[in-house]
């Protein structure tokens, strides 16, 4: 049976702002991105991907991310109004994801949380990398959240991307072979760590190491998990254990869900202040 997934974004549609004029980039970048997800996608998988109405940008601090997420999550909201079977953040850093997954019930997944999980199948000790010096904050909060303090190495290892963030993330996209060779410099000193498996946290670095082929670190053994791809199979089997033996997310604790009628009514009481 076929499914539909709900990919949300950080950022806005081309032209807003910081993310820059040019919507065939944009477009060409997302085409890149959903071909990549479409090597592990099933074939009656669809795949969108949605832009936030607002946004704060590249998230690295948490107020920003804050901000940032009252409309990811509108966004999520959006999808289960609209019968997907799933919703992805669009985001290595994983922002909102507790609050996503309260605010609706379709299955909401975090890409770096479904490598992580993925990653402890794979290998003992898994290393980190992200793509700026606060994320780094931002990936230890997620460890520390997904109790995996003791499988991962230390320290998260980060990507320098240069002056101009958005440029250098949306360069490697079309022309991965640029992360090389800092990667594989990165990736190395984490094995130096302890890791015996690799995660580039990042919904860009990631799918960028998947178009290069660098699936292994070359000589060593050790994987490194594409976040996005693992999003995408995370989702597909959650879906079908929901599906298949009605296996969802529990209804008591941190994810039971709010009832919609108070979900909404304060999402337009807050709107109203605006």
């Amino acid at each position: 049976m076929s499914m539909k997934i709900w990919w949300q974004d950080i950022l806005p549609e081309a032209g807003q702002s910081l993310v820059g004029s040019d919507k065939e980039i944009q477009k060409a970048g997302d085409d890149k991105i959903m071909g990549n997800l479409r090597k592990v996608a099933r074939e009656d998988t669809m795949i969108e991907i949605h832009r936030i109405k607002h946004s704060s940008y590249i998230v690295q601090a948490s107020y920003l991310e804050m901000l940032n997420n009252v409309w990811l999550i509108d966004g999520i909201i959006e999808a289960e109004k609209q019968g997907y079977d799933a919703a992805i953040i669009g985001c290595g850093n994983d922002p909102g994801l507790q609050q996503a997954r309260q605010a609706v019930d379709i299955p909401v997944v975090g890409p770096t949380e479904a490598a992580m999980l993925l990653a402890c199948t794979l290998g003992f000790k898994f290393g980190v990398i992200t793509v700026m010096e606060d994320f780094v904050a931002l990936c230890e909060r997620n460890i520390n959240s997904y109790g995996l303090e003791w499988r991962a190495t230390r320290p998260v290892r980060v990507y320098q991307l240069g002056s101009d963030p958005f440029m250098a993330l949306g360069g490697m996209i079309f022309d991965p072979q640029a992360i090389n060779p800092q990667f594989d410099e990165l990736c190395r000193a984490c094995i130096a760590d302890g890791a015996e498996v690799i995660i580039p946290a990042c919904a860009a670095l990631s799918p960028a190491t998947s178009l290069l082929g660098y699936k292994e670190v070359p000589g060593t053994g050790v994987p490194v998990i594409d976040v996005t791809q693992a999003a995408v199979k995370m989702a597909e089997l959650l879906v079908d254990l929901k599906r298949s033996v009605g296996l969802g997310k529990s209804q008591k604790g941190v994810y039971k869900s709010l009832p919609p009628k108070v979900r909404d009514r304060m999402r337009a009481e807050t709107k109203c202040m605006e």
